[in-house]
């Protein structure tokens, strides 16, 4: 058996790895980039050093899933970080998550005691109702609040995904959790503590997230094939099954067919809107529409700015609500790995594109100077900037709308119904995941392809559902 592998982010790269590992046969995978990683690959500026797009921390719950994935290196391939994290809220700086003296540095006593106030009675409502909320924005206020929703919630939710009330529950539960007595407690005495919602410390590899990518690569060596430069065009189906997948070799602009047999597999973690296009009459026009109408993807820009002599940040990153500031995240690759970036360091500031906010149509220039603006007005203006670079990635983020869940449940089971295709991932998937919780899902599928996991597909899927998301 074959397993054709489309996409070469940190899901496909898994499946290829998990068949080598389990004795799967051979496998294809297709990748339209240069380089494999998909949205967590390191890219080279030259001159300046090299840098990830965007900061991708990696940590994860499932000790299993981590020896796998750390065994993919040597032992002094991998950097151990601590997480310091911050928000920039009204001219300050915030501890994340905020401690309540923070707070009252931000407010004010008098707005503070009614943050609390509002706080503790939606806390002591959450253990009288049952009451489940439907939209991110109702969801917050019964669980931490109005007062604190709006001050730290609705901005951020703004930048990121649009409109909270016309969002999803399933985005606040996965995105915000709330601390525990003992944890809140803990932020008021000052002492940081293992967490249920935050992770403290994570893990980096040398030299950047592509080492990771490029160490799947040697492992899977003569087991299968990697096609960089090919982009899938088109997706033939007969009899209710995959049996020919149609790609360009962008490097030599030729036409490539690949042949899918009888007993052979495709795994797509490609969005599943190319997907659909790929399939084209071969999916019914409802499904179609559907994919279309449910799978809303937000674009992200990213600029960088090459500083110099120092570093910018003391954090890992900082998150900022501020509406009046382009940005909703700045990070530095040094906090990742200081050896990345030559005679100075790399900031990257990320900016989402939404339907309230189309920034997407700005010009590289336009992008900049604002970015710019954000960094005076959080006091990091003076930092003296060697090089900018602006990378735009359309279509990135999912965006869940009110009951989305259930759309998508039928648009997953009926392209289930393809014998001998399955989608899956962050992008193929529709599910809002890290790198790791990508991955896992690759070595997943693996085991099910392989009859290793024991259970049927649905079982599978449902076992994917769900990833803690440790901030």
């Amino acid at each position: 058996m074959t397993t054709y592998i489309l996409g070469g982010g940190p899901a496909g790269l898994a499946v290829a790895h998990g068949l080598c590992e389990e004795g799967g046969g051979d496998f294809v995978l297709v990748e339209r980039g240069d380089e494999l990683g998909g949205l967590a690959r390191t890219v080279e500026w030259p001159g300046h050093g090299h840098h990830d797009l965007g900061p991708h921390k990696l940590f994860t719950l499932d000790e299993a899933l981590w020896s796998r994935v750390e065994a993919l290196l040597p032992a002094d391939g991998w950097l151990v970080r601590e997480k310091v994290s911050r928000i920039f809220l009204h001219g300050h700086y915030l501890p994340y998550p905020p401690s309540p003296f923070s707070l009252v540095k931000v407010f004010g006593i008098r707005s503070f005691a009614h943050l609390t106030a509002t706080y503790g009675w939606a806390r002591l409502r959450c253990l009288l109702s049952a009451d489940h909320a439907r939209t991110f924005e109702e969801d917050l206020v019964r669980r931490i609040g109005g007062g604190l929703y709006r001050a730290l919630f609705e901005p951020i939710a703004r930048k990121l995904w649009g409109d909270p009330a016309r969002l999803d529950a399933k985005l606040s539960r996965a995105r915000v959790q709330t601390p525990s007595v003992t944890e809140v407690i803990a932020h008021v005495l000052g002492r940081r503590k293992k967490s249920e919602f935050e992770a403290l410390t994570f893990r980096y590899p040398v030299g950047g997230l592509q080492r990771l990518w490029d160490a799947v690569r040697k492992a899977t060596e003569g087991h299968g094939r990697i096609l960089l430069r090919h982009e899938v065009r088109r997706i033939e189906m007969r009899d209710g099954a995959v049996r020919a997948i149609e790609c360009r070799h962008l490097g030599e602009d030729k036409a490539v067919t690949l042949e899918v047999g009888e007993e052979d597999f495709v795994v797509s973690t490609v969005p599943m809107g190319r997907l659909a296009d790929f399939l084209g009459e071969a999916l019914p026009r409802e499904l179609r529409e559907g994919i279309r109408r449910v799978l809303v993807l937000n674009d992200l820009i990213l600029v960088f700015l090459k500083v110099a002599p120092k570093s910018l940040l003391d954090e890992s990153w900082i998150f900022v609500p501020d509406p009046e500031v382009v940005f909703h995240r700045i990070s530095e690759q040094e906090s990742f790995d200081p050896e990345m970036a030559t005679d100075g360091s790399i900031v990257c500031c990320e900016i989402m594109s939404n339907e309230g906010r189309p920034l997407m149509r700005e010009s590289d220039d336009e992008l900049v100077e604002q970015v710019r603006r954000g960094l005076d007005r959080m006091g990091l203006g003076e930092a003296r900037v060697v090089d900018q670079r602006v990378i735009r990635l359309p279509k990135t983020y999912p965006v869940y709308r009110p009951g989305f869940e259930e759309d998508l449940d039928r648009i997953l089971d009926r392209l289930d119904e393809i014998r001998n295709l399955r989608t899956i991932g962050r992008q193929g998937a529709f599910h809002y995941i890290g790198s790791l919780d990508a991955m896992d899902i690759g070595y997943g599928i693996a085991r099910w392809l392989t009859g290793g996991a024991g259970r049927p597909w649905g079982e599978e899927r449902e076992r994917t559902r769900h990833y803690p998301v440790l901030d």
